[in-house]
């Protein structure tokens, strides 16, 4: 058993583009067990934004500076409620699963598209050949860093949405899951 004064408290702090907050606390007799760890906190609570309140982000902890604990952004999701929402009978659901090359990082992007009617499976076909293109080709020019800043504020998922509407007009388009690979 551990004695309790061996037990040191330290600050889970979140990377710099996320204004480098401290989004909670943990306790540890070895700060070597401390790296490594995955912490998930929602948007809401991170920016105090009430509409996206369905997305989780999840960081790594990297390195330990003094009794603070540096992350990394490790990736997010979506709730399965929000999904549940947003998926209505006579409307498309079109999953994507892509893996993207970064600037400096390889990630995994889960996406999806919900139209305002049923499609047939030939427009349902060039949506997601659409979307893959522009998510590949949106996200080889950015770094991380430039994802997770675009992902809380929404603006990759508006110029995707946007190339997509033209074929045909979307309901819904998130990304509903992120990995770093």
């Amino acid at each position: 058993m551990v004695k309790q004064e061996l037990l040191q408290w330290y600050e889970i702090v979140t990377p710099d583009v996320f204004g480098g907050r401290v989004i909670g606390q943990t306790t540890a007799n070895d700060p070597a067990k401390l790296i490594g760890r995955v912490i998930e906190i929602s948007l809401m609570e991170l920016s105090g934004e009430a509409t996206r309140y369905y997305i989780k982000l999840f960081f790594k902890t990297k390195s330990l500076i003094g009794s603070k604990l540096t992350t990394t952004f490790f990736g997010h999701d979506c709730t399965k409620d929000f999904i549940a929402r947003v998926v209505q009978l006579r409307t498309a659901r079109i999953d994507t699963n892509t893996i993207v090359n970064m600037k400096d990082a390889k990630i995994r992007i889960k996406a999806i598209a919900i139209t305002n009617r049923c499609v047939k499976k030939g427009t349902e076909r060039d949506l997601r050949k659409t979307i893959i293109e522009t998510i590949k080709r949106e996200m080889e020019k950015i770094t991380l860093e430039e994802f997770s800043k675009s992902l809380i504020t929404g603006i990759l998922q508006k110029k995707i949405r946007k190339e997509v509407n033209v074929i045909y007009p979307l309901r819904q388009f998130e990304f509903r899951k992120s990995e770093i690979l």
